[in-house]
């Protein structure tokens, strides 16, 4: 099936079901058949605020999960961050890093991501403009990215350095393009 997977935070399914969007159960997110007219679902796309520069490039990145306690909640909330084997930030060749307060992806990235609803797009008003950002699917709390990124013994911190089975890699298909900030560990 070809279909484009929605960012559609949970108190906007009506708008998006009346819009003509699918509910793909297995998955819990919404989708697009192949056709539909794009231009009405264009909030949910990922691209609302326009092109962004895309700064960071990898062919050899995946998505890291884990579960976490909810930091409002305290219930398990699967987590991710997108993990670079190498690839480049601003053109300069990096390896090992991860990518946190992700600010834009590419359309190719954003279907990939689609089987996480938990991390999406957050639209604000403000000046530092719109990013990515990890929710609670319990309560709808985002869960911040310091608190996942920042210390040793965060689950993202140092992710080539993991214990075993503590996060679970999935590969990402192809070249990615996304903007943010690299965190790495220097050794």
């Amino acid at each position: 099936m070809d279909r484009t997977y929605l960012y559609v935070p949970p108190e906007e399914s009506a708008a998006v079901r009346s819009a003509g969007a699918h509910w793909d159960d297995h998955l819990k997110c919404w989708y697009l058949d192949p056709g539909a007219d794009r231009a009405r679902f264009a909030r949910w796309l990922g691209t609302e605020s326009g092109p962004a520069e895309l700064t960071i490039i990898s062919d050899e990145a995946c998505v890291a999960a884990t579960t976490v306690q909810c930091s409002e909640c305290g219930q398990p909330v699967e987590v991710i961050c997108i993990h670079c084997k190498s690839g480049t930030a601003s053109g300069e060749l990096l390896t090992q890093f991860t990518v946190v307060d992700v600010l834009a992806v590419d359309d190719a990235l954003a279907r990939q991501l689609a089987p996480w609803p938990g991390f999406r797009q957050i639209v604000a008003s403000d000046p530092d403009g719109s990013r990515y950002a990890n929710h609670c699917l319990h309560c709808g709390a985002e869960q911040d990215d310091r608190d996942l990124h920042a210390e040793p013994g965060d689950p993202f911190f140092e992710i080539p350095h993991a214990a075993p089975g503590s996060l679970r890699l999935i590969p990402l298909v192809g070249t990615v393009r996304l903007s943010g900030d690299e965190h790495f560990t220097i050794e």
